[in-house]
């Protein structure tokens, strides 16, 4: 069964919705096959811009904990190259990119989020947070790069350092949101967001991006090449075991995620 849902509208602005229960989490499988989407999606001259959304009550969790755990060395390494590959591309996309956040988004799931040009929440109850330290886990390039390149000092400081869990209005309000709208108008509104961004002339569009962006995508480009990534020897160890244990006995494995 896929986990990514694709739909294009005469307009040529497609929907990807991610579609895997019950929470979206994360695995090297589904990262890579946003890679290819998003990927081919560029390459096709009939789509103007991009809505992000997902299924169920998460925008996504992050990773699971329980399978990053038992990762062995080469999984590990598949694992932190898919999460570089994933959202050094989103990031870079040349086209609009919008993300319909419908609920709780944590740790890879805000990350996604944040690599929209343009971010319309749900109004309504939801986690957000970045969990990487609190179970554990090192930033892998592309990760730290989207989240320090988006978040002001405050922010990355409350998200990133302390691994704090807020709300969609402290997410409007720190500027990780762009607005709240209810959940029933999410996608509409999202969509009427991506049409509004397509209008702008493409080429300024996807140079301008690239030129606003140029420093943290050098550096994700030199992680995905190998250059500047560290192999994070012990990225999944006995530190981030013990810590997502407790992680996972204090809460429900769902809403405790990592990069």
């Amino acid at each position: 069964m896929s986990t990514l849902k694709l739909t294009i509208a005469k307009d040529g602005i497609a929907v990807l919705t991610l579609a895997k229960p019950p929470v979206n989490a994360m695995d090297a499988d589904l990262l890579e096959a946003l890679t290819r989407q998003f990927e081919q999606l560029a390459a096709d001259p009939a789509v103007r811009a991009v809505v992000v959304a997902a299924e169920g009550t998460a925008y996504s969790a992050g990773l699971d904990l329980k399978m990053a755990a038992g990762l062995d060395r080469s999984g590990q390494h598949r694992l932190i190259n898919a999460l570089n590959d994933c959202f050094g591309t989103l990031y870079a996309w040349p086209k609009p990119l919008v993300a319909a956040v419908n609920g709780h988004a944590i740790a890879g799931g805000l990350i996604l989020a944040l690599c929209g040009d343009w971010r319309v929440a749900a109004d309504l109850a939801m986690k957000v947070s970045l969990a990487e330290v609190k179970v554990g886990v090192a930033y892998p390039v592309a990760p730290m790069e989207v989240s320090r390149n988006e978040l002001s000092a405050f922010a990355a400081r409350r998200l990133i350092l302390l691994g704090e869990t807020i709300d969609a209005a402290a997410c409007e309000a720190l500027g990780l949101f762009d607005e709240r709208v209810p959940a029933a108008s999410l996608l509409a509104r999202a969509i009427v967001q991506a049409e509004r961004l397509a209008e702008l002339p493409p080429l300024a569009f996807a140079t301008t991006k690239r030129q606003l962006r140029a420093a943290p995508l050098a550096r994700i480009a030199a992680a995905r090449t190998g250059i500047g990534e560290p192999r994070l020897s012990g990225w999944l160890g006995e530190e981030m075991q013990r810590a997502a244990a407790a992680a996972l006995r204090g809460s429900s494995a769902p809403m405790r995620g990592a990069a």
